[in-house]
């Protein structure tokens, strides 16, 4: 049977990356439920904007504490196992939020979720190498890393619809609940290639002929591949050209409806919808253009390094748009400006995660995403977040947040274009090898 005939007959894995973009819309439910909750659990346990910070950063210290030992038990036991777990207790996690009393409780349960949910997107970049072959893989990196954006469409009107009928802790008690129905849907469904049941003989030998990662066993020692990794130019430069596009999605994600409720004195439904907006054009953004047409260019022969240098660098440009918004007192005008910036920088996500799995050493996709992500989210994450509600205490606007935002968007533009360099696999020196 030709190529061509089992791409087209082949569906098996574009069901596994519908699974994985689920997962990652369901774990960013929870982060967008405190994100839009944000006004209402401020009054309920009288918090400060630092102290809000805190609920928003605390979640993920532990998120990216555990991103390298989360990448390293996925390239041991696999994402199957991995995943069900922490989905389990990140689930039961989330319906404790209704039952909470008192700003200590809370601070513990959002830092064990961070904790539970660390294994997601390492999770789906493993699983996208497995199951697709480069030269259409930029499609489904895309779907899980827009899923992300996409949880803010879903998420934040429903949310802001249950605080409005009923109140925040309904909210989080809904939202556990989805997680536990999906939690059974992927322990029953997912399974890597040569081990999924409803996987035809013709597709799974399309992806093992195809595929390089088809084989994800280790090749070298942990310590000795975090050390290769740590030390290499290529790294560095992913690490913080993809922070340069994080640190702006974290901020978005988790202050823009308290920047609409400051700055435009919106209530808790109207700036939950109003949110939904930049974010949807942030989906199709990272869907159409960091995933269909980076395939597309690349299946027609032009140059994959060309390819994600160019969308890379028109991406990240057009980011600075969204600083636009702190400058004008329409919220029409702000909103356009955010829409455009956001899609901007979500256009150039899902080509970072396919270059983590193209340079990544054999048997270290995970741990080298972790590794991605861990900067991600320390500087986008816990900085991003905490440092802006401390400036929002300082200056009473978000002025000065999103110009250092701006200043960390070109650090990561510089990186990708001068630090990264070729795209190839890193090697493990053969004599560290295991036997």
């Amino acid at each position: 049977m030709s190529e061509h005939t089992v791409k087209r007959t082949g569906r098996t894995r574009w069901f596994i990356s519908s699974l994985l973009s689920s997962m990652i819309i369901l774990n960013y439910f929870d982060r967008v439920a405190v994100s839009v909750a944000a006004p209402a659990i401020q009054d309920a346990f009288h918090l400060t904007g630092t102290e809000l910070g805190i609920v928003f950063s605390i979640y993920t210290y532990s998120y990216t504490i555990m991103q390298i030992p989360a990448g390293s038990l996925l390239d041991r036991f696999g994402v199957a196992w991995v995943t069900r777990v922490g989905m389990v207790i990140w689930s039961l996690l989330t319906m404790s939020m209704a039952f909470l009393q008192g700003k200590l409780l809370l601070y513990i349960v959002r830092f064990l979720i961070g904790i539970m949910s660390a294994s997601a997107f390492p999770a789906a970049s493993k699983a996208t190498s497995l199951w697709f072959p480069p030269n259409e893989r930029s499609l489904p990196n895309s779907l899980f890393d827009s899923a992300a954006k996409f949880s803010n469409v879903l998420g934040a009107p429903l949310v802001a619809f249950l605080i409005t009928k009923f109140d925040w802790r309904t909210a989080f008690l809904s939202i556990g609940m989805i997680n536990v129905l999906f939690t059974l849907l992927f322990w029953f469904y997912y399974e890597k290639p040569e081990k999924h049941r409803r996987i035809s003989d013709d597709e799974l030998k399309y992806i093992q002929e195809n595929n390089l990662n088809a084989n994800d066993e280790q090749t070298s020692k942990f310590l000795h591949t975090l050390k290769v990794l740590f030390t290499n130019r290529k790294v560095w430069g992913l690490m913080i050209g993809f922070t340069g596009y994080g640190y702006t999605f974290n901020l978005l994600l988790t202050w823009l409806p308290t920047f609409l409720k400051e700055k435009y004195g919106m209530d808790i439904m109207s700036s939950g919808l109003l949110t939904a907006v930049p974010w949807l054009i942030a989906t199709f953004a990272g869907i159409l253009v960091g995933g269909w047409l980076v395939d597309y260019l690349i299946k027609k022969g032009y140059n994959s390094q060309k390819v994600y240098r160019t969308i890379i660098v028109v991406g990240l440009c057009l980011g600075f748009v969204f600083l636009g918004s702190i400058f004008t007192n329409s919220v029409v005008v702000a909103m356009i400006c955010i829409s455009i910036g956001l899609a901007g920088i979500s256009a150039t996500a899902p080509i970072g995660w396919s270059i983590s799995a193209e340079i990544a050493p054999a048997g270290s996709i995970s741990l080298l995403s972790s590794i991605v992500n861990l900067a991600n989210n320390l500087f986008g994450g816990i900085i991003a977040t905490a440092l802006t509600g401390y400036l929002l205490d300082k200056t009473g606007s978000f002025n000065l947040s999103f110009i250092v935002a701006g200043i960390v968007l070109l650090l990561g533009l510089i990186f990708y274009i001068y630090v990264l360099g070729d795209i190839k696999q890193i090697k493990i020196p053969k004599k560290q090898s295991t036997k």
